[in-house]
């Protein structure tokens, strides 16, 4: 009975010691924290900072408005060239509309005066034909030897003014051999072709005035970019930092506030050197939240090591000088971003196990 109790209370002790030793030899972390990338959000032109009235800790979704900068003193210079332009153009469109129209009543008097030249010619040939037959006719009636010259003349004047009369019946003269085109019909046909010239000019300027009003357009699209900028959150996440104020003059590229992004938070902690060299990326672990206890499975998807401050340049959180004395990791939580009270819940501690402990049974009851 005695050797049973002894050995069952050895078997105690040993079993206390190997949970002992196990408990303080399985890898954990010195500390974590819930940690994420902090974006930058910048003033894309120079101007006034209005409507900025986000302060640290404010939660904001993606698209949110965060404020506007307003430029008063936008370079809209190559705006009011092409206006300058436009109007030029209007008013080459418009000189080049009066040309056309003066040149049209110049066209339709030459006109007027061609056909009442025809008209008066017209009838002065067909009185010179009437004389001619008659002259012919008397020679004939009293034709002698003598006058069989008189008569061949007589008869050619005839012939000649009655084709030229079929001639100017048919809208054109004829004088000795020549088309005989009057000088208003000369003139109606060199303001044709003036008219020609002009209606050319005059459609390439109307194309010149579309193309400048769609470039005006743009350019107007492009002040009013320039003139005013809407800032909007290009994350879901929390105001981290605030650095300008409302009504300040900000320049293109400042930095205006640095935003959490909730949607991609991840652990950051540090391991001592041999817990860092059993580690791979993909391996598994637990992170357990201090004061609560809850548990979140993750996975390691970075191993920075030792010396790896700069990789906390963007990050919310910055490093402590233990922290940096020790290997760096990185731990996703894919359950983290489904749970809405700890995915923003940037800043909170725990640590991480990459290995069952023997006591986990009695925490997860205790839970």
């Amino acid at each position: 009975m005695r050797l049973s109790r002894l050995a069952i209370g050895a078997f105690l002790v040993l079993a206390s010691i190997w949970v002992i030793v196990q408990e303080q030899l399985a890898g954990a972390s010195a500390d974590a924290v819930i940690n994420t990338q902090v974006v930058t959000v910048f003033s894309p032109i120079n101007g006034i900072l209005t409507e900025f009235d986000r302060q640290p800790g404010d939660v904001v979704a993606q698209g949110d408005p965060l404020g506007v900068v307003v430029d008063d003193q936008a370079d809209s210079v190559r705006l009011e060239d092409l206006i300058l332009q436009r109007d030029l153009a209007i008013i080459r469109q418009d000189r080049l509309t009066g040309m056309l129209d003066l040149l049209g009543q110049e066209a339709a008097t030459q006109k007027g005066r061609t056909t009442a030249f025809s008209e008066a010619a017209l009838q002065e040939l067909r009185v010179w034909l009437t004389e001619a037959e008659e002259r012919l006719r008397v020679l004939t009636q009293q034709m002698t030897d003598a006058d069989a010259i008189s008569l061949s003349r007589a008869r050619e004047e005839y012939g000649r003014v009655k084709a030229m009369v079929t001639a100017a019946e048919s809208g054109f003269f004829i004088a000795d051999g020549y088309d005989d085109v009057t000088f208003s019909e000369q003139r109606a046909l060199a303001i044709t072709d003036e008219m020609r010239a002009l209606n050319a000019d005059l459609t390439a300027t109307r194309q010149e005035l579309a193309a400048l009003a769609r470039r005006i357009d743009l350019e107007r699209i492009r002040v009013s970019r320039l003139a005013t900028a809407a800032l909007a959150s290009p994350v879901e996440g929390v105001i981290w930092e605030r650095r300008a104020a409302s009504g300040v003059q900000v320049g293109r590229g400042d930095a205006l506030l640095r935003i959490a992004d909730c949607e991609h938070a991840f652990v950051t902690l540090s391991v001592t050197q041999p817990v860092y060299n059993r580690l791979t990326q993909g391996t598994t672990a637990s992170f357990r939240f201090d004061g609560s206890g809850e548990a979140m499975t993750g996975i390691v998807t970075r191993l920075a090591g030792t010396g790896a401050a700069s990789v906390y340049d963007s990050l919310a959180v910055a490093p402590s000088q233990r922290h940096l004395e020790r290997a760096d990791v990185v731990l996703q939580l894919p359950d983290l971003a489904s749970n809405p009270q700890l995915r923003c819940a940037i800043g909170r501690t725990g640590r991480v196990f990459f290995e069952v402990r023997p006591l986990d049974w009695l925490r997860a009851y205790f839970r």
